[in-house]
C-alpha cells in the first residue's frame, strides 16, 4: 500500500527536482546591455620627424658600505650568558 502523502521515494524526489529545475529555468535573468563605442573618425597624420629623442635613464649610484670583519669571534664556545626569562 502506498500513501498519498508519501513523497520520500526516489521517483517522487526526482519529479520534484525536475519541477524545481523547470521553474528556475523559466525565470529570466537580467541581460546586461553595453553601449556601442563612439567612433571619432579617421585621422590622417603624417610623421615628419628626422629623429626621435628618448630621455636617458638617470643612473643611481649605490654607495657601498664598508664592513669591518673581526678575525676572532667576540665569544668563544662554552661562554655563559646571563639570560632572564
Amino acid at each position: 500500500m502506498k500513501r498519498d502523502s508519501d513523497d520520500l521515494g526516489f521517483d517522487d524526489a526526482w519529479k520534484k527536482g525536475i519541477v524545481e529545475q523547470e521553474a528556475d529555468s523559466k525565470e529570466q535573468k537580467p541581460v546586461k546591455v553595453h553601449e556601442k563605442p563612439v567612433f571619432r573618425g579617421q585621422r590622417n597624420i603624417v610623421e615628419d620627424r628626422k629623429s626621435i629623442v628618448i630621455p636617458s635613464k638617470k643612473s643611481t649610484s649605490v654607495e657601498k658600505k664598508e664592513v669591518d670583519v673581526a678575525e676572532l669571534p667576540s665569544s668563544k664556545e662554552g661562554d655563559e650568558f646571563d639570560v632572564q626569562w
